[in-house]
């Protein structure tokens, strides 16, 4: 009988405690330039510009760049502090909030092409197109919304690190850059992927640049131009 309760135990002690599983981090707040925020030359692709500010559920931020990506951690009063700007700002437009947004109010301030989007991917989802430009510091007040934005878009924080993605987003075009060209050994078939965007793990990008910047490859008789873009996690 003692051996049998022994024998019990043990078997009790190996078997795994179930608990409810928390859902991973979500992405709660970005903010993605567009093509007119950022000059690129011509061999870089702005598809492989990550992702100016992306803030998960739990706390974890990402904060982009040309190429690179800086990861930081905010606590919970850092967390309430961004919601409550939030909800002041989206109280200041209203219900009906603008596919659109003017940024900047001296001369000149609102006007060009669209520069952000902003989204707000949790609760009540939106996405607002920024135009204009940010304004520098020490420039007019702005409205709460904008202000809002100007703030994500010059994110600093002390606990922002370099960070290595463990994925990158694999975007294909079919074009011709002056130079030599790549074999695509490794790679994902690039015709199927033409003008798609695949993940890929972080070990199949060694040995390209990756960001901005554009690779030629070949596959075959044809050239396209492979860029690898930080895929900030906790995407839906």
């Amino acid at each position: 009988m003692i051996r049998f309760l022994v024998i019990l135990g043990v078997v009790l002690a190996a078997v795994p405690k179930v608990r409810a599983q928390e859902p991973p981090p979500a992405q709660w707040l970005r903010l993605d330039p567009l093509p007119a925020e950022m000059k690129l030359t011509p061999r870089e692709s702005f598809d492989g510009v990550p992702p100016r500010f992306v803030l998960l559920t739990d706390g974890s931020v990402f904060v982009g760049g040309r190429r690179e990506v800086l990861r930081g951690f905010l606590d919970k009063a850092e967390m309430q502090a961004i919601s409550t700007r939030l909800d002041v700002a989206m109280k200041s437009v209203g219900r009906a909030s603008p596919p659109t947004l003017v940024m900047g109010q001296g001369p000149g301030e609102g006007e060009g092409s669209a520069i952000f989007r902003f989204s707000v991917l949790l609760g009540a989802p939106l996405q607002v197109v920024v135009m204009g430009k940010v304004p520098p510091v020490g420039a007019p007040a702005l409205p709460p919304l904008p202000d809002f934005i100007r703030r994500l878009a010059g994110f600093r924080h002390p606990s922002l690190k370099p960070w290595d993605p463990a994925e990158y987003t694999m975007v294909v075009r079919e074009k011709t850059l002056t130079g030599g060209c790549r074999a695509a050994k490794g790679l994902p078939s690039l015709a199927q992927a033409l003008n798609g965007e695949v993940a890929v793990p972080e070990k199949l990008t060694r040995g390209f640049p990756t960001g901005a910047d554009m690779t030629q490859v070949c596959e075959g008789p044809k050239r396209y131009t492979v860029v690898f873009r930080p895929l900030i996690p906790g995407g839906r």
